[in-house]
């Protein structure tokens, strides 16, 4: 199994996992195993006077500097390590205390993560890596936390998102025009609702079969596929 971007095969394995369909078995991030001890409160509200919240803790140059582009026309938070606004990688406890998930253990990032991002209109979603279906749980994460995802990464997204869910960034000319729209969106509340209606109606479209081929199911369809190939009774490769 490799579901780093550069996924590459050793030569010796039967079966080969990975998160692209043309693997052998797939394996999507949207799966509940990434950080399944996450507080899961979801706010109600949404900060109108900070648009959007990013967190990143392994500060690469060239998502550094995408970030830094959008980050200086639009009000943020940033609460990982790269470009941190908020004076600490815990801050948003101290902001949004409902988000601490047991006062009795010390905080861990995953831990508030989802609760946190919850506050914001926008997650900015900046993958590692920028190659064909390599969406990780970062936009995952925005999804579940009922933000809209500002996204840079898979060119093939919407193979794995629901119908007007998300906003591809590298479908814009410029940052400028990016942080227009995004303005433009988060003061018009029906435009805003717009991409959050796959949710009030079910329509997951293929978020659907992202989430059914995630980390989470792994172990049956693994087995499902084992058995399509005569289980220990198939003829060696």
């Amino acid at each position: 199994m490799d579901l780093e971007a550069g996924r590459k095969r050793s030569g010796y394995e039967d079966m080969f996992i990975s998160y692209h369909a043309k693997d052998d078995v797939q394996s999507t991030y949207a799966g509940s195993l990434f950080h399944n001890n996450r507080n899961y409160h979801l706010s109600s509200t949404k900060n109108n006077d900070t648009l959007f919240y990013w967190s990143s803790s392994r500060c690469l140059p060239q998502r550094n500097n995408l970030a830094k582009k959008l980050l200086r026309l639009l009000p943020y938070h940033s609460f990982g390590k790269c470009l941190n606004n908020v004076g600490g990688l815990d801050r948003a406890l101290s902001l949004y205390p409902e988000c601490v998930k047991d006062p009795n253990e010390a905080p861990k990032w995953w831990d508030h993560l989802h609760c946190a991002m919850s506050h914001y209109k926008f997650v900015l979603a900046i993958e590692n890596t920028m190659t064909e279906s390599y969406v990780t749980e970062k936009l995952f994460y925005a999804l579940d936390s009922g933000a809209v995802p500002i996204y840079f990464g898979a060119p093939n997204v919407w193979d794995f998102v629901p119908p007007h869910s998300i906003i591809d960034g590298t479908k814009f000319k410029s940052m400028e025009q990016l942080a227009s729209y995004v303005k433009s969106l988060a003061n018009d509340p029906v435009a805003y609702a717009e991409y959050h209606a796959w949710r009030r109606c079910g329509v997951l479209g293929n978020y659907g079969k992202t989430r059914a081929a995630s980390l989470d199911t792994l172990p049956c369809r693994l087995c499902e596929a084992v058995s399509r190939k005569n289980g220990r009774n198939a003829k060696a490769s």
